[in-house]
């Protein structure tokens, strides 16, 4: 369940970045740049609860054996 929740927040994250990108695109400036901003910090924080998952994982195995 974790790894489908993981994916669909990214997939959110990418769709928000495609978004920017089109919005770049039809000169749009400022809204593609608040979305640019919004998903670079999204990608951090997602990519940082994902790293503590794994973290957490490892952590559970090395007490495990």
């Amino acid at each position: 369940m974790k790894a489908i929740s993981t994916f669909v927040t990214l997939f959110f994250i990418v769709t928000t970045a495609a978004t920017s990108a089109v919005l770049y695109l039809n000169e749009n400036y400022k809204l593609s740049a608040a979305l640019c901003i919004i998903w670079i910090v999204s990608l951090t924080l997602w990519i940082k609860s994902a790293g503590m998952n794994v973290l957490n994982n490892e952590k559970h195995v090395a007490q495990n054996a």
